[in-house]
């Protein structure tokens, strides 16, 4: 059942009878409603590569010359002949109720009318306005936006993992894109244009502000997503920014890192998990090819033992602070990463969204990111220092995080989780955005070591991707529970 939420579907005609008056025909009436062709398409992977930095899910061209419409007077009665106008001007006559389409130059408000005509040249008019509304929207941000965990083609297939586009990791499976879709079929009086620019370990100013290398680099820097969108909505009003970004900004995955590898990673003076050469014969011995990328990963000799302080990486950025003396102010932070700089940089981009895409920041959603850190009866995920046997032991390395603890987890849920949220949470406040929170209420009895996790463990993303990039995304289920979030969010501010 689709969702009719356009209230520019209105009727501001009646039925009227035009010629014959109280003499008509008995059962002639006359009723139309119309609907926008959906331009919602999934490009296939070979045309989606040639696009290079962005993905345009559309069935024709992101600009249309003229804007389809199919109109419908079935629910008309006793009707032989159909005559439409638009504005006055009579620009079709049918003999059969359905199938007849205009091009409508623009998009924007029309007068459309229909005349039904009986066999004895009797007739009746109803007139309504037709909005032609084509919503552009654009998926923006970080990994949990383009898709990343969940590629197109996984890596058990023939050839490979693919991806929509590979420098980037987007996805078709993306919760953005997902959502987009759902908009598309919920309402037949409205089409979507959706272009995805979200790109897998994208900050704020690496990627959105500034340009980025992407996850994989192919020696070339990606346009900054903002300064792309502007370009390609050419003058268009963008209806919805869906964004999705923050967890890199609090360098997130370099956290998670310095848990899996350190032992009380949340503590000063963290030291080298004792129990990672265990860790990495336990979790590595079972993925085949991948198990050297896998050793690698966990390997003492390679691991650099600042990037086991997770507390600093967290609060304040690496321990090796980037800084570079500027005249007049003296030192100054350069990377602008931990969540000492969150806030300026939400706010950077509240001012960005404004100034170059000169749109309503009310039509920006900001996705949620969920707390993934417990099991369905809500207990806390934890690597155990100890282990009471083998089988006991491939089971916990199937289903927990290698190497963290239950303190650190604790610490993740309680401290770096919900510390974003609340900065998330807040920045939209600030600048007038929309906030997804529908996504961690979703994702609860789901998290990574839950019977059924919504998320892409250790091993899972060597298999399905064959690299270590997809742990701790969202799985399909996973992105669907996100769709669910940002289309309901949508529907409710329309």
């Amino acid at each position: 059942m689709r969702i009719r939420w356009n209230a520019s579907a209105r009727l501001v005609g009646s039925l009227a009878l035009v010629v014959s008056g109280c003499g008509a025909e008995p059962g002639l009436a006359a009723s139309f409603d119309y609907e926008m062709p959906a331009r919602f398409f999934v490009p296939p992977l070979e045309e989606a590569a040639e696009q290079d930095d962005h993905e345009i899910y559309v069935d024709g061209p992101l600009q249309p010359d003229t804007w389809r419409v199919r109109l419908d007077a079935c629910a008309s009665t006793g009707a032989r002949t159909y005559t439409w106008s638009v504005d006055g001007e009579q620009v079709g006559v049918e003999t059969r109720c359905n199938g007849f389409e205009y091009d409508f130059p623009a998009e924007g408000e029309y007068s459309v009318s229909l005349v039904v005509e009986n066999g004895s040249g009797e007739q009746m008019e109803q007139t309504r306005v037709v909005e032609v509304r084509d919503l552009l929207i654009f998926g923006l941000g970080d990994s949990y936006g383009s898709g990343e965990g969940s590629p197109d083609v996984d890596e058990r297939e023939e050839g490979g993992a693919r991806w929509q586009n590979t420098r980037c990791h987007r996805s078709s499976r993306s919760g953005q894109v997902r959502a987009a879709q759902m908009i598309e079929e919920s309402d037949p009086h409205t089409s979507v244009t959706f272009v995805h620019l979200a790109c897998s370990g994208g900050r704020i100013y690496e990627a959105l502000l500034e340009g980025y290398e992407g996850i994989e680099p192919d020696g070339t820097l990606a346009r900054p997503q903002i300064e792309r969108a502007a370009e390609l909505a050419d003058d268009r009003e963008i209806d919805a920014l869906f964004v999705s970004i923050g967890g890199n900004d609090i360098n997130f995955s370099t956290v998670v890192e310095a848990c899996v590898l350190g032992e009380n990673c949340h503590m000063e003076k963290p030291t080298l998990d004792p129990l990672l050469e265990s860790t990495a014969s336990l979790v590595c011995d079972f993925l085949g090819p991948f198990e050297e990328d896998c050793r690698s990963y966990l390997d003492p000799e390679t691991i650099d033992p600042d990037l086991l302080d997770a507390k600093t990486i967290f609060e304040v950025g690496s321990k090796k602070r980037y800084v570079e003396v500027v005249e007049g102010e003296g030192p100054v932070d350069i990377q602008r990463d931990g969540l000492d700089d969150l806030p300026r940089n939400y706010d950077a981009l509240g001012e960005a969204i404004v100034g170059t895409l000169e749109m309503d920041p009310a039509r920006v959603f900001l996705t949620e990111i969920p707390d993934v850190t417990r099991d369905e009866f809500g207990d806390l995920c934890a690597w155990p220092t100890e282990f009471s046997g083998y089988q006991e032991s491939l089971r916990i390395a199937a289903q927990q995080v290698p190497g963290i603890t239950e303190p650190e987890m604790e610490w993740a849920s309680t401290c770096v989780l919900t510390e974003l949220r609340a900065a998330m949470r807040a920045a939209a406040e600030r600048n007038g955005w929309q906030f997804v929170d529908g996504v961690d209420a979703r994702f609860a009895g789901h998290g990574y070591c839950s019977d059924v996790p919504w998320l892409i463990r250790l091993q899972n993303t060597f298999q399905f991707q064959g690299d270590l990039y997809g742990a701790l995304h969202p799985n399909p289920a996973g992105y669907a529970a996100y769709a669910d979030a940002i289309f309901e969010t949508f529907v409710a501010n329309q």
